[in-house]
């Protein structure tokens, strides 16, 4: 790898900003020899895979790899979060398998290139090993039952409301207030603040809600998808269906 500017090469690499995107191009085009047999789990569609990979051009010259950074490189097949080369040739892989896959540039960055490091019209090859996989955490939504179950199991139950909405309609018992959205929609600054000192690490079970489950929806799949939290819910009805099931409130007190 190009010690220089590695950061950009790498973001290169793997955000999907090849040329001609959407073409039809067979997986016929894409050359893929199997090293060694693996025999774990299979890589599927929607499944996070995680791993090392070499990448050279034809003339050997290694633009860039995972190995030595000791950091193996993760993403979802079928998210279009790599070159196409990468979501045909992982495709299928078993745990322990190693590949190299001899792509094309219609199925890598075609007339482009990406930076200094891989030439326009460039045939790569890339050594990668299969080290892992398995389908990544969601959000779950929940009813106000299973919100019952979880104020007895002590999960983190967070109102992520504005304090008007508290003040007229009441919280749910035990609820910790963290305003989640400004009157814009933008991210409350203080959000972060208030809750991440709550939290003891990103498998901690957390149920969210907000009026109606729009909101809290946002916020939950934010902290799945962006920061890595493993147990996050939120109600799907929100506390407009909490309430009109008739289960109680308990007045907000402005602390």
């Amino acid at each position: 790898m190009l010690r220089t500017n590695s950061q950009l090469i790498t973001f290169c690499i793997f955000i999907l900003v090849g040329f001609g995107y959407g073409k039809s191009i067979s997986a016929s085009e894409l050359e893929i020899t199997t090293i060694s047999v693996g025999t774990g789990a299979v890589a599927e569609q929607g499944m996070k895979v995680k791993v090392h990979y070499t990448g050279t051009l034809l003339d050997g010259t290694v633009f860039d790899s995972s190995i030595p950074r000791k950091k193996p490189f993760e993403f979802i097949l079928g998210k279009g979060q790599v070159i196409r080369g990468w979501e045909q040739g992982i495709l299928g892989m078993k745990v322990g398998e190693k590949r190299k896959l001899f792509i094309p540039p219609e199925l890598a960055y075609g007339a482009n290139g990406a930076g200094a490091s891989i030439p326009p019209n460039s045939d790569l090859i890339f050594d990668v090993e299969l080290l892992d996989v398995g389908f990544p955490p969601k959000l779950t939504g929940v009813n106000s039952e299973q919100l019952i179950e979880a104020q007895k199991n002590n999960v983190l139950i967070v109102d992520i409301r504005a304090k008007e909405e508290w003040l007229e309609t009441g919280i749910i018992d035990g609820s910790k207030t963290i305003t989640a959205f400004t009157e814009e929609g933008n991210l409350h600054p203080q959000f972060r603040e208030i809750f991440f000192p709550l939290v003891k690490g990103l498998d901690e079970n957390i149920l969210l809600y907000c009026r109606s489950g729009n909101r809290s929806a946002m916020i939950g799949n934010a902290l799945v998808d962006q920061l890595g939290f493993t147990n996050v819910m939120h109600l799907s009805g929100g506390i407009v269906e909490w309430k009109n099931q008739g289960f109680k409130t308990v007045v907000y007190k402005n602390p």
